[in-house]
């Protein structure tokens, strides 16, 4: 049975607000969104809240299995565009 990820979603909306981490569009229902780990579980890491971020899924999916630096970099030229 899949684990019920809402509880989570909400803490992390609680320190972040609504918005996708990497494009920074808010969401009316962030509980949509899917959690993206900033440090990678493939690469060593874990299920913290604090590496833990909600992110659309597209976004999520785009940034894969990158190092943290790199979803940095990549979270800051989206924010770039998109005037934020």
């Amino acid at each position: 049975m899949p684990k019920n990820r809402n509880a989570e979603k909400r803490a992390i909306v609680r320190r972040d607000g609504p918005a996708c981490f990497y494009c920074g569009r808010p969401r009316r229902n962030p509980l949509l969104m899917t959690i993206e780990h900033l440090e990678a579980r493939a690469l060593g890491g874990g299920n913290r809240i604090d590496n833990l971020r909600l992110a659309d899924p597209l976004c999520n999916k785009f940034a894969g299995r990158r190092a943290v630096a790199d979803k940095l970099e990549l979270r800051a030229k989206w924010h770039m565009a998109e005037g934020l």
